[in-house]
């Protein structure tokens, strides 16, 4: 019986080259592995949750061989970028009718990129250009709409990283061509690459905590009016965050200047800072934002 594997996880760096590196793209959904045993398949996620009853439309697992454990991520695509959103509005349904109609009308594909057993046969201990030699015949001799081989280039991680970008996904993956699989651990032959972006914020409030702030509320514009962007708790120095806390102090008014879906202290929209992200979703919200400092306006 194939065990319940925990998914090999990576580090986070800057784009780089290298000849000994696969560059593939790093698809913004959910992470899944999966197994087939006997015309039977399981999935599961970092936590060993049972995925399979959420997405009934990868039956077809079922067609590759009995021994197979597999690893990837699923996602919702839309023009070929993975729509985030989509599948969190996907992974969270437990309703069989509306998971059988969301299967339809918002199917998942599952973007594989490693093969860990391969009939009944360990793969862990192989490398990671083995592993992917077999995965890509696999999936080429049981075609599957849902299923797909995660592509990748070796050499030119820089120039894929700009490309990838550009072209709107989260960043890169870079994994090291002659690594094995280290279930459930964080190593450096896996990196995860991603851009960096800065706009400038308003202050709108803050959530108390102690002597000083928790966290930052902060609004920007978007489509033309100014919209909450995120919530900051990082970021800030220890004496920077001495200093914001004692001018929010003296700025609190009664009511959030714009409609903000957090509970807060609410604050003069009059302090400005620079906010790194990763991500700014089709709402205007910023992923993985974090405060780089007090700055003098929006322009």
């Amino acid at each position: 019986m194939i065990p319940t594997v925990s998914p090999m996880l990576a580090v986070r760096a800057e784009p780089f080259d290298s000849p000994d590196h696969l560059f593939e793209v790093k698809w913004d959904g959910v992470r899944a592995l999966a197994c087939v045993e006997q015309g039977r398949w399981r999935m599961w996620g970092r936590e060993s949750a049972d995925y399979g009853p959420r997405y009934p439309e990868l039956g077809g697992l079922c067609r590759l061989p009995s021994g197979t454990l597999v690893d990837g991520e699923l996602v919702v695509l839309r023009g070929g970028r993975a729509d985030l959103n989509a599948i969190l509005r996907r992974h969270a349904l437990i309703s069989p009718l509306k998971i059988a109609l969301a299967s339809r009308q918002s199917p998942v594909t599952y973007i594989l990129f490693d093969l860990l057993y391969h009939r009944g046969r360990p793969l862990l201990d192989e490398p990671l250009s083995r592993r992917r030699t077999l995965l890509r015949g696999l999936l080429e001799e049981f075609q599957d709409p849902h299923l797909a081989f995660s592509e990748g280039m070796v050499g030119a991680g820089q120039e894929f990283f700009e490309k990838v970008v550009a072209q709107g996904h989260e960043g890169i993956m870079a994994k090291h061509l002659g690594s094995g699989y280290l279930p459930g651990r964080r190593v450096s032959a896996w990196r995860k690459i991603k851009p960096h972006l800065v706009i400038p914020c308003v202050i709108i409030g803050y959530t108390p905590g102690g002597q000083e702030f928790q966290s930052l509320l902060v609004a920007a514009p978007w489509q033309e009016r100014l919209e909450y962007a995120a919530r900051l708790s990082c970021g800030w120095t220890r004496t920077q965050k001495a200093q914001l806390a004692a001018q929010l102090a003296s700025r609190i008014r009664a009511h959030s200047v714009i409609p903000c879906p957090k509970r807060a202290r609410w604050v003069e929209p009059d302090l400005y800072c620079r906010v790194q992200f990763l991500q700014r979703t089709s709402r205007g919200r910023l992923r993985g934002a974090s405060f780089r400092g007090l700055i003098d306006g929006l322009t």
